[in-house]
């Protein structure tokens, strides 16, 4: 009765609270009075009394909380592996449980016009070498020509400067004998002898002068041939550089035709049968549909399917309200009860960072050695994380209470009673993470003389009450216990059962 006379009383202004309380305080005396139908007590407690409460501070603490869900073992990596190419089966030579090493042939595949086609462009390389030799003689013998050309050219222009030394000799002598004739001293017939061996010089003159234009055009005709033969050049080996492309090329396609395994692991699927017919697109069309390593759309079947297993690693999702506190390097515990009925310690290998929209969880991958391979994939297993907040002031959650916001504000608000003069007041606290009896506190909102709440961080100082918050009202009188060993047995208890308060209460 007491309790919904406070709550009636706490939902009234605070300039009605008083008038409403004494009036409430009499129905009560008259009630209780001899004659109404109540056995007369030898005391009776005043309700106009203030409640006693308990109060605590906020205490440095350990937070430790374990987010743990079921899950399964998955190894560290798994790889399907389907053919490049249309091809058959040559031979395959693993199969499943079998331990394979990295680039260990899996199976072999035929493709005849494939290896046809590599063969001819090998050759078209060896060809196409011997021309690049072949141009590279042509260009060679082509500077040889040039240099004779050049040769011819000097050798021609020499004999043309002879005759035309020869030709003024003449000249000059029919001159001299020109005049001796004409003073009668030498006879005309002299005259005519050195005319005729200047008119034979100035023919061999000119006999010269067409064997300089001869070799002048012959050098240039060599010169032409040399440029040819050093582009041949260039030609030829541009054509061997598309040959030797052209025989890489087609040696990565023959590569595809032997199937290597990615990493150390073993083979937990085949798919391959002797001249099976396969498919880049969907593997091996005749494996089993119901096949546990098809594709997910159930219309590819991959030729092998390898699993790494000297690591597995096994998921935890995270919820929101903790993901802020997981990292890698987290401690972690892994159950595998077909592997050991031991926990396994492990740590947090990596996160997602981004919580999944849908799920609103993190994802955390726990890695763990598997030398001997023992722990196999698929098997099922319970993973924990051990979140860890040491040294933080923290609170009984029994001494917080949650009121939702408003419809425009989505979410809860926290709030605690503190004890200030002699008074309850409620203030909103920032909270993080909790192990269910102790949560961490962090900030508190304080009035300023602005009129604007700002946040504080919790020092430890304030007095926190404990006990039924529901009675509590905005600057209601409350009375502390005196500090017995009884009151701190109470407390003592109320810490170490706290729970939080059902359902979100009024203030």
């Amino acid at each position: 009765m007491r309790r919904v006379i406070l709550h009636a009383i706490s939902d009234r202004p605070a300039s009605l609270r008083r008038p409403v309380f004494l009036l409430f305080a009499g129905l009560l005396a008259a009630l209780a009075a001899p004659g109404c139908g109540h056995k007369e007590k030898a005391e009776h407690t005043s309700v106009a009394e203030p409640p006693t409460v308990q109060l605590i501070q906020p205490q440095v603490r350990n937070i430790v909380r374990v987010v743990g869900q079921p899950s399964f073992i998955q190894s560290y990596e798994r790889s399907s592996v389907y053919p490049k190419m249309n091809a058959y089966i040559q031979k395959w030579i693993v199969d499943i449980g079998d331990k394979v090493k990295k680039d260990e042939v899996l199976a072999t595949l035929f493709v005849p016009e494939l290896v046809e086609d590599y063969g001819t462009k090998q050759a078209t390389v060896v060809l196409d070498r011997e021309r690049v030799a072949l141009a590279k003689v042509v260009v060679e013998v082509a500077k040889a020509n040039v240099k004779a050309a050049e040769a011819r050219l000097e050798e021609a222009r020499a004999e043309l400067t002879s005759y035309q030394a020869e030709v003024e000799r003449w000249d000059t002598e029919a001159k001299r004998l020109q005049g001796e004739v004409d003073r009668g001293v030498v006879t005309p017939q002299n005259l005519l002898e050195a005319i005729n061996r200047w008119k034979a010089s100035i023919a061999a003159q000119d006999a010269a002068k067409a064997t300089v234009i001869k070799a002048d055009d012959e050098l240039l005709a060599r010169r032409a041939a040399l440029s040819k033969a050093e582009v041949d050049v260039g030609v030829a080996e541009a054509d061997l550089k598309v040959a030797e492309s052209e025989v890489k090329r087609l040696k990565a396609w023959v590569d595809y035709l032997v199937l290597p395994a990615p990493y150390d692991g073993v083979i937990v699927a085949r798919n391959a049968n002797t001249f099976d017919f396969v498919l880049p697109s969907r593997g091996d069309p005749s494996a089993f549909q119901r096949g546990p390593y098809l594709s997910p759309s159930g219309t590819a079947a991959p030729i092998y399917v390898v699993d790494r297993t000297d690591i597995v690693r096994i998921f935890v999702d995270i919820p929101e309200q903790d993901a802020n506190y997981v990292h890698i390097g987290s401690k972690a515990i892994v159950l595998v009860r077909a592997y050991r009925d031991q926990p396994i310690p492990g740590t947090v290998t990596r996160t997602s960072w981004a919580l999944n929209v849908k799920s609103r969880t993190l994802r955390a991958e726990i890695d763990l050695l598997n030398p001997d391979s023992q722990i196999l994939p698929g098997m099922y297993g319970y993973a924990k994380v051990i979140i860890e907040r040491p040294g933080v002031r923290a609170l009984p959650v029994s001494a917080l209470m949650h009121i939702e916001k408003t419809i425009l504000h989505i979410g809860e608000k926290t709030f605690c009673w503190i004890y200030e003069d002699g008074q309850a007041k409620r203030i909103e606290v920032e909270t993080g993470l909790s192990d269910g009896e102790w949560i961490e506190v962090t900030n508190r909102q304080t009035p300023s003389a602005d009129g604007v709440d700002h946040w504080t961080p919790i020092d430890g100082t304030e007095q926190v009450i404990l006990g039924d918050l529901s009675i509590l009202a905005e600057g209601s009188p409350v009375k502390v216990a005196p500090a017995t060993a009884t009151n701190e047995a109470k407390v003592a208890h109320a810490v170490a059962h706290a729970r939080p308060p059902s359902g979100p209460l009024r203030p």
